[in-house]
C-alpha cells in the first residue's frame, strides 16, 4: 500500500516530540537506522498491514520522526540506489571533500540525466538504479 508523500502531522510532532532531535546525523548514522528498520521489516512482515506499518513506526521512531520521507519510503520498499548515492556525496561532504554547493550542483546533474525527456539530453542517462535490496546485495550497503 503506498501512502502519498507527507510531512507529520501535529498530533505526530507533538507524540514524538521527545524523539525529534536537531543534532545533524552522519551519513553511516543515518545507514544504521535504516539498517535497523530492515530487521524490523523482516521481524514483522508476516503481519497486515496496519499493524506492520504501527509496527515500523514503534520500532524505528527516532527515523520516524526525524526523516519521515526516508521512513515511509522504506516502509513501501521504494528506496533504492539513489539512496547510497546521497550518502556517498553526505560522506563526501562531511570528509571536505565537496562542499554542499557542489553536492546540490551534482545531484541537479543526475537528476536532470535521469527525469528529462531523452531528446533534451546530450549524453545518456545511463542504467535505471538499483533497487535497495539490490544495491545491499552488490555492495553490502557501502
Amino acid at each position: 500500500m503506498k501512502m502519498a508523500a507527507r510531512e507529520l502531522t501535529p498530533t505526530e510532532v507533538a507524540e514524538g516530540e521527545r524523539n525529534i532531535s536537531d543534532k545533524e546525523l552522519t551519513a553511516t548514522e543515518i545507514q544504521a537506522l535504516v539498517r535497523n528498520m530492515d530487521h524490523s521489516k523482516k521481524k514483522w512482515r508476516h503481519l497486515r498491514q496496519e499493524e506492520f506499518m504501527e509496527k515500523m513506526k514503534t520500532e524505528n521512531e527516532f527515523l520516524f520522526f526525524n526523516f519521515p520521507s526516508l521512513w515511509q519510503m522504506h516502509a513501501e520498499d521504494r528506496l533504492d540506489s539513489t539512496f547510497f548515492e546521497m550518502l556517498a556525496l553526505k560522506r563526501k561532504i562531511e570528509k571536505g571533500e565537496l562542499t554542499d554547493e557542489q553536492a546540490s550542483t551534482l545531484v541537479g546533474q543526475r537528476l536532470f540525466q535521469r527525469f528529462a525527456p531523452t531528446a533534451v539530453q546530450t549524453t545518456s542517462a545511463g542504467p535505471p538504479p538499483m533497487s535497495y535490496a539490490e544495491y545491499y546485495k552488490k555492495y553490502g550497503g557501502e
